[in-house]
C-alpha cells in the first residue's frame, strides 16, 4: 500500500521562459552601434574559413552575436568578457587594400573599466 507524500510534488509550478538562439548582427553601414555585455568569444567556421564569433547580451537579456573582423579581433580580447562593450562602425579603409579585396571596416570600441 502506497502512502501520499507529505508535500504534494506535482503542485509546484515553475515559471518558464523561452530561450532563443542569438541573432547574428552584421555591420552594414557606418554609424551602426552594437553594445552589450561580452559573454563569450568562440572560434567558428564560416564558409570553410576560421573566424571569431563574439556573443553579447544586453540589459534585457537579449543575446546577439557578431563575427570578428581584422580590426575587432585586434581590439577585443578574452579579458573583456563580462564587461559592457560598445562597438561603433566608423568607416571603411581601403588605403592598404589589395586588388579584389573589400575595404577594411574600422570600429571604435569602448569597454567598461569594471566587469559586471
Amino acid at each position: 500500500m502506497a502512502t501520499a507524500p507529505a508535500t504534494p510534488i506535482g503542485n509546484r509550478r515553475r515559471e518558464m521562459v523561452e530561450v532563443k538562439a542569438p541573432e547574428q548582427f552584421q555591420f552594414t553601414k557606418s554609424g551602426q552601434v552594437l553594445e552589450g555585455f561580452l559573454r563569450q568569444i568562440e572560434p567558428t567556421m564560416i564558409k570553410g574559413k576560421e573566424a571569431i564569433e563574439y556573443l553579447f547580451e544586453n540589459e534585457d537579456g537579449v543575446r546577439v552575436t557578431c563575427l570578428g573582423t581584422a580590426d575587432l579581433n585586434k581590439k577585443i580580447n578574452p579579458n573583456h568578457i563580462g564587461h559592457w562593450i560598445q562597438i561603433r562602425y566608423e568607416k571603411d579603409d581601403s588605403s592598404f587594400q589589395k586588388e579584389g579585396q573589400s575595404p577594411m571596416k574600422i570600429f571604435k570600441v569602448l569597454v567598461s573599466k569594471e566587469a559586471a
